[in-house]
């Protein structure tokens, strides 16, 4: 057994709280180098003294399962009931694929004896603090969400956009606004969506509302206050829950403060909001005007044009928790989504959260970062992030081809083992955004591909999320090509994409349980033939999933006792699978 492979860290996503009464223990070790694992466990206080007169640990045993299965490595698991006294101790008896033993606790991997076992060291819990389980709000678990850019979907009027959608998109406002999405929220419904993700609406400089002029008004070009309390009551009403984005470590240089410090320097009460080097306040002009190379201040992505805001300044925080309790109390929206949110001290976080879970305390915290979200999420702040890295491991499997099956699952298991299982349930599971290709033109143009990478999406935990115009099969790259305005033309209409999200989104309603508390665990794959399956389970439901990626086609019979759900590509009379085919069905085993 390959003992440097071995691992578990304590007080991390290895050993945390599920709920308030178990304790999730894990464990990694080389791919099929364990044969078994047994956890030694009890009250680290729980002592008795033997004929001997000495003090040993009493503690109780039981066997770890492998719940994930990898390439390189496995994964295993087992669930520990927290004593009265709220602490736990620990330690690992491992049985190696030729039979050896091993004891692994707090000290050392050793080899497994009598008197080791008797003078265990095992990993020890601090106190078990009820307040340090995470949760999410419960109606995330049944919400899908339709992300949309308030300019580029409708008018507030009843042609809409009609008018508009030949014309090629440019870095202009194409006129949709809140009012726009009032008129046309069925539209959203009757896709089956209930989250509706809403990129920035605060008074901007841009049309893309990314550089905040004002954060307690609506931008005038997308309507008034008004129209959003307007938006928010309808949405409610049809069951339909609303998250806000902001960006809150940077303004806009049109912004009052900014504009304060431009004209008053050291002297202008603002100096101290942004982060100034010195006075007064000046930036390097390049050929490109949304870029500098050196300023007196600190800039958002080297943009002169959004200096940074000192979230440590007390008066910074102030105004900003005010601003997102506003929100959140005045207009009762579900879910905030903070742009760069690891740019966020962690104190300042605790604050919002505070702040704002006294307000409401079932809203949805999302943090958007493109970097790794560990070390900021997974904490009693936000719920979950932006899901970017699970985005790019999709991409680069099923788009890009850059990887056999089997290297696919082993980055999926680093992805999603990097987590605590609420973190995980709480992760914005994107395909495409505002900022990226869209999802099409990923697919290189091919419908049947697209539809296999969103039925994969929906198939895991996380909340699943769909920008706007996917359902017409909306292509482009880049900005703005990749933000065209929705057609409400009849004829521009996808019937068959809007139908086929209508299944997916009901089918991630009715089965939300298994998707989101359920087991996973990955069955067969094919690096040769590019197929792999897995199976999610909750209580007495079990799905099987089967992806075929493959050039041609793969044999696959439907099993006994089955229904199946939902599929792609399966030629049923001759027992087949075709390429971006998959079969999503239940085990009806277990039922009369």
């Amino acid at each position: 057994m390959e003992l440097s492979a071995v691992i578990h860290r304590p007080a991390s996503e290895m050993a945390y709280l599920i709920n308030e009464n178990v304790l999730r223990v894990s464990l990694r070790a080389k791919h099929n180098n364990i044969k078994a694992i047994e956890i030694f466990y009890g009250d680290p206080y729980d002592r008795r003294v033997t004929q001997n007169n000495q003090e040993v640990w009493t503690y109780q045993t039981k066997p770890m399962h492998r719940q994930l299965k990898g390439v390189l490595t496995d994964y295993w698991q087992v669930d520990l009931p927290v004593p009265e006294s709220r602490h736990l101790e620990y330690a690992f008896r491992i049985k190696s694929a030729d039979d050896r033993q091993y004891l692994y606790d707090d000290r050392r991997l050793t080899t497994y004896s009598e008197k080791n076992r008797a003078n265990i060291k095992g990993f020890r819990t601090p106190y078990l603090n009820i307040s340090d389980v995470l949760t999410i709000p419960g109606w995330l678990k049944q919400t899908t969400w339709y992300q949309v850019i308030p300019d580029r979907f409708a008018q507030g009027k009843e042609v809409s956009l009609e008018e508009l959608s030949d014309q090629k998109p440019s870095a202009n406002s194409l006129n949709g606004s809140l009012q726009g999405l009032v008129q046309n929220l069925d539209y959203i419904a009757d896709l089956g969506f209930n989250g509706l993700d809403l990129t920035p609406i605060f008074k901007a400089y841009s049309n893309h509302k990314y550089d905040t002029i004002d954060f307690f008004n609506v931008d005038s070009s997308l309507g008034e206050k008004e129209d959003l309390a307007q938006l928010v009551t309808k949405a409610h009403e049809m069951g339909i829950h609303v998250m806000l984005e902001a960006t809150i470590n940077y303004l806009s240089d049109a912004s009052l403060q900014w504009q304060d410090v431009r004209k008053n320097g050291a002297h202008s009460r603002f100096a101290s909001w942004f982060r100034i080097y010195e006075f007064p306040v000046t930036y390097s002009l390049e050929v490109d005007p949304n870029y500098a190379r050196q300023a007196s201040y600190a800039m958002f992505a080297n943009n002169p044009h959004m200096p940074m805001l000192n979230l440590e300044n007390e008066e910074v925080q102030a105004y900003l928790l005010g601003v997102l309790a506003y929100w959140v109390k005045e207009f009762d929206i579900d879910a905030w989504r903070l742009s760069h949110g690891d740019d966020i001290p962690q104190a300042f976080q605790a604050k919002i959260a505070k702040k704002l879970r006294k307000i409401r305390p079932d809203i949805y915290l999302l943090s958007e970062n493109v970097q790794t979200s560990q070390n900021h999420i997974g904490q009693p702040v936000f719920n979950g992030a932006v899901n970017y890295p699970h985005m790019e491991v999709i991409k680069s499997y099923f788009s890009e081809k850059e990887e056999s099956s089997g290297e696919f699952i082993a980055a999926l298991n680093a992805q999603f083992l990097r987590n605590r299982r609420q973190t995980n349930q709480g992760m914005f599971n994107v395909l495409d955004t505002p900022l990226s290709p869209r999802l099409m033109s990923q697919a290189h143009d091919d419908p049947q591909l697209l539809r296999a990478i969103l039925a994969f999406n929906y198939l895991q935990v996380g909340t699943p999320v769909v920008l706007y115009g996917t359902e017409q099969l909306m292509a482009g790259m880049e900005a703005p090509n990749n933000r065209q305005n929705l057609s409400w033309e009849e004829e521009k209409q996808n019937d068959v994409m809007k139908r086929y999200l209508r299944l997916l989104n009901n089918f991630r309603h009715e089965y939300a349980d298994v998707l989101t508390d359920g087991n996973f665990e990955w069955s067969q794959y094919s690096n040769r033939y590019n197929y792999f399956s897995f199976i999610r389970t909750f209580g007495d439901k079990k799905i099987f999933v089967l992806f075929n990626l493959g050039i041609g086609s793969i044999r696959f019979q439907l099993p006994k006792n089955t229904k199946l759900i939902l599929s792609q590509n399966l030629v049923d009379n001759e027992n087949r699978l075709g390429q971006y085919g998959f079969v999503i069905i239940e085990s009806k085993t277990n039922q009369n």
